[in-house]
């Protein structure tokens, strides 16, 4: 592996090449103070991108998450990896083509229950998938649990906003294509662009949209706080902290604040204690009020469920009911699918979070002895993703045709491996039904 140095508007930055595809990691996009929106980071003379990315603080810098409540996807997706903790953790790996020009973008926003996740997860962190097809990867980092979420700020929210006009503003040094970006995530991470696109924030920044396990409106009763709502919650985790202002809140140790956080909202469980709330700016009002007035970010989508997903049946409609408003609102067209491969190594099968593996390939990271058809599997998943990111369409190169949902057709692209073809609603129900019966994932 080689070291390679570019110019941009920045400064000069050192990166990695090796086989053609060069490799910077952790570059900051932005900077912070606790419970403030993001700044610009300042230029600097000689940038090192070889290193680790910044995090933020989570379970993981607290505890020993491979024997806690997330022990499953320690191992599959962070084992015998060196991390580093941050408040600031807005940063990002971008992995292109060496000498690329103008390549289209695409950018990974991880998932993790808006409370942990890492910019450099086993598969995707330094994935080079999209680089061999000419597109440019980003994996984008941001602000988690109390440190996003206190008192309604959706601060996470706020830093991938910047962390996007960043990309749209300095990609180019890198290859990459201004005009042609697509977002990209999965479980909190769709749910996160699914709050972006309630406005037209992203509007001429956003080209596309990929949403893994989090596409669609949650229902209404677990939908998010006001910030009126969100008042009691907030009170009772600086009375655990011991103090009563925010200022003095503010002032606090970090690990104070987050096991303030994280015990009140154990102890004290709902979802909208996790999740970002209504702020008027970033999240203006209730999603369905924003459905309803059809105000949403209109661009081509991608969604998709796996059949052991977290809370499937739920996972699904939010997906198909996402899918079929676009397609009464008149809007971009959306293709949908349900990824069915029951992984080798144990019983989970296709588990909430597996389709990652396939995506982004680094499948020689993994635990698990995969086979010839997961790597065709990846392939094909990686070339379809690589064919929207570049055309609006996941369709082209001779590929097995993906239908749209339309009112004629309701189904979803089925990836076990083995089929080439759709799967109907019906069918996709009957998947999910073996979830309760017999299948039933790590969560």
């Amino acid at each position: 592996m080689d070291k390679i140095t570019i110019e941009t508007g920045l400064g000069k930055i050192i990166g990695t090449v090796e086989n053609g595809v060069c490799m910077y990691r952790g570059i900051p996009y932005a900077v912070t103070e606790r419970f403030r929106v993001p700044r610009d980071y300042p230029k600097w003379d000689v940038f090192d991108a070889t290193g680790i990315e910044t995090d933020c603080y989570q379970y993981l810098t607290y505890r020993d998450e491979s024997q806690g409540p997330d022990a499953f996807y320690h191992k599959e997706f962070r084992s015998n990896q060196e991390f580093r903790f941050d408040e600031s953790p807005m940063t990002m790996n971008i992995i292109v083509k060496e000498n690329a020009v103008k390549h289209p973008v695409l950018v990974f926003i991880h998932g993790g229950g808006f409370e942990t996740g890492t910019v450099g997860e086993l598969p995707y962190g330094t994935c080079t998938e999209y680089a061999k097809h000419d597109v440019l990867f980003v994996s984008l980092g941001y602000r988690l649990n109390v440190f996003s979420l206190y008192e309604t700020g959706n601060y996470g929210l706020h830093d991938m906003v910047f962390g996007l006009k960043w990309i749209r503003k300095h990609i180019k040094d890198f290859g990459g294509d201004p005009d042609r970006i697509t977002i990209m995530g999965q479980s909190a991470g769709a749910m996160s662009i699914m709050n972006l696109m309630y406005t037209q924030t992203l509007k001429d920044i956003v080209k596309g949209a990929i949403l893994m396990s989090g596409a669609g409106t949650v229902p209404r009763m677990t939908g998010p706080w006001t910030k009126e709502q969100a008042k009691p919650f907030w009170a009772n985790v600086r009375k655990r902290a011991g103090v009563r202002t925010t200022e003095e809140f503010r002032k606090l140790p970090a690990e104070v604040i987050w096991n303030a956080w994280y015990d009140e909202s154990r102890e004290n469980w709902s979802f909208q204690a996790v999740q970002p709330g209504i702020d008027g700016k970033i999240i203006p009002k209730q999603p369905q009020k924003v459905v309803r007035e059809r105000s949403y970010l209109d661009v081509p989508m991608i969604v998709g469920v796996t059949s052991q997903d977290f809370m499937p049946y739920i996972i699904y409609d939010m997906a198909i009911g996402w899918a079929m408003k676009h397609v009464r609102h008149g809007r971009a067209p959306v293709y949908g699918y349900m990824f069915d491969r029951a992984l080798p190594g144990n019983s989970f099968r296709a588990f909430h979070g597996s389709d990652l593996w396939y995506m982004f390939g680094n499948m020689d990271k993994c635990w698990r002895p995969f086979k010839k058809i997961d790597y065709q599997l990846k392939d094909l998943m990686v070339h379809y993703v690589a064919n929207f990111v570049k055309h609006g369409t996941p369709n082209g190169d001779g590929l097995p045709y993906w239908r749209r949902v339309s009112r004629r057709s309701r189904a979803f692209r089925h990836f076990d491996g083995h089929s080439k073809g759709m799967i109907t609603p019906l069918q996709c129900r009957r998947k999910m039904d073996h979830t309760f019966l017999r299948d039933k994932g790590p969560m």
